[in-house]
């Protein structure tokens, strides 16, 4: 399963980026909510300052407008306080302007609002700081009043940051938290399917018959329907080999019949027919014994379990030994301590079966075996001391039937039955003089399937 199609990735990055929009739309609601209650807040107070200015403000006969600023707020009267007044008198003949002692020379810089309106806009003051500015018109005796309150944002907006960077930080906090009981609660949830996938290797390494069935509803159909199809598969599979078995067998003692009968005294002189028998017989066996193999080689889910060089090629090369026993031949094994190969014991139990018997009729004295893993594939050397083979006869090894010497015991059927196993596992064949030992070599590479833990 490969990381773009891994289900708890797509899991853990759909609530990742999920809980992070929803805390930064959380985030942004929230400042500006508290921004606009501020703001409201200011609002309301400025409206009740600008109706105490309205109190004490005076308008004489000559159309001059005065303020005694006794009653208004004292913060008015301290040069940049952060609270300002501006009015301004629009229609007389000489347009007056009145503004708080705190704004010194400074003019607020205000739009022009039509009769009776009301605006609020930030602008800036006298030190360039951001101001919140409540302005409002007013007819008075056929003129426009304008009155205008400001007050300084920047002691509110250091505490809206300060609040902002707080509430960032405890919801990155909590963000991390609840990623980590995501994460947590994800890995839980897909437990029973890292065992499923266990299962599945244990099962094509022949340890366990089928998958067990205690998983979430969600899969149990599944592993139901796999299970039931495993059983049916290998039922077929029984059926199958123990069909072709019984009919090999059956065809086996007819054969050996024939082939007791062609010496017989009646055939005695009929040479061409007992050859043109033989062969016939031949050919009988050995489609037999291809076919037995084609059968035990079919793929199926319960192949057996794994291959074990250790504990295999230690009784092959005592079975070998004891029927070669007129010989005093040493078995040099180099492998791996407990190594174990991802292929069906009886293959590789033939096929090594079959590439040790034709080295001790071959080897004088030595055989040497190595198993190799590297670049995911095993590498399989097996060469014995003997004499040999002529390079223009390597071709033919393999093809069934052939043999260089006919007085060594055998049908010349070893290696191809070699070559059919190391095909159906696509893996290659070679055919060589051994470097080391100066006889016959084989190397065969068998790809290891990939066999990936869950992710």
């Amino acid at each position: 399963m490969t990381r773009q199609n891994s289900v708890k990735r797509k899991l853990l990055t759909t609530l990742v980026v999920s809980l992070a929009a929803m805390f930064f739309l959380l985030w942004w609601v929230v400042s500006g909510a508290l921004q606009e209650l501020t703001a409201n807040y200011l609002e309301d107070r400025m409206e009740l300052e600008i109706a105490s200015i309205l109190a004490e403000l005076a308008l004489d006969s000559t159309d001059f407008i005065s303020l005694n600023d006794y009653h208004v707020d004292a913060l008015f009267r301290f040069a940049f306080s952060g609270y300002y007044y501006q009015i301004s008198l629009q229609g007389a003949e000489n347009p007056q302007l009145l503004r708080s002692r705190s704004l010194e020379q400074f003019t607020l810089a205000l739009p022009t609002l039509p009769m009776g309106g009301k605006a609020r806009l930030f602008i800036k003051g006298p030190k360039n700081e951001n101001l919140l500015a409540l302005v409002q018109t007013i007819p008075l005796r056929g003129k426009t009043l304008t009155v205008a309150v400001a007050e300084d944002l920047t002691p509110i907006e250091e505490d809206l940051n300060r609040f902002q960077w707080i509430y960032s930080l405890i919801s990155l906090l909590f963000l991390g938290v609840l990623t980590l009981t995501h994460v947590m609660a994800v890995r839980r949830a897909m437990l029973p399917i890292e065992q499923i996938h266990r299962d599945v290797i244990q099962l094509e390494m022949g340890r366990i018959r089928k998958l067990r069935d205690d998983v979430p509803e969600e899969v149990k159909h599944v592993v139901n329907h796999i299970n039931r199809l495993l059983l049916r598969m290998e039922q077929r599979l029984v059926r199958s080999r123990s069909t072709i078995a019984n009919l090999a067998h059956a065809l086996k003692n007819p054969l050996a019949t024939f082939s007791h009968l062609l010496h017989h005294p009646v055939l005695d002189g009929e040479v061409a027919l007992q050859k043109e028998l033989e062969e016939r017989i031949a050919l009988l066996n050995e489609l037999i014994e291809r076919e037995l193999r084609r059968a035990r080689l079919a793929d199926h889910p319960l192949s057996g379990s794994f291959f074990s060089p250790e504990q295999s090629l230690g009784a092959l090369t005592r079975t070998l030994k004891n029927i070669n026993f007129h010989k005093n031949i040493e078995v040099s094994m180099d492998f791996s301590p407990g190594l174990l190969l991802p292929f069906d014991q009886e293959d590789m139990t033939e096929m090594f079966g079959n590439l040790l018997d034709n080295a001790f009729k071959w080897a004088n004295e030595r055989i040497s075996v190595t198993l190799e893993e590297r670049e995911m594939a095993t590498h399989i050397w097996v060469e014995d001391d003997g004499p040999g083979v002529n390079p223009a006869e390597i071709d033919s090894l393999s093809q069934r039937g052939v043999r260089f010497d006919e007085t060594r015991p055998g049908h010349g059927l070893g290696l191809a039955i070699v070559r059919e196993t190391v095909e159906h596992y696509e893996g290659t064949i070679r055919f060589m003089h051994s470097p080391t030992l100066g006889g016959f070599r084989v190397e065969v590479v068998l790809p290891v399937p990939r066999l990936h833990p869950f992710q």
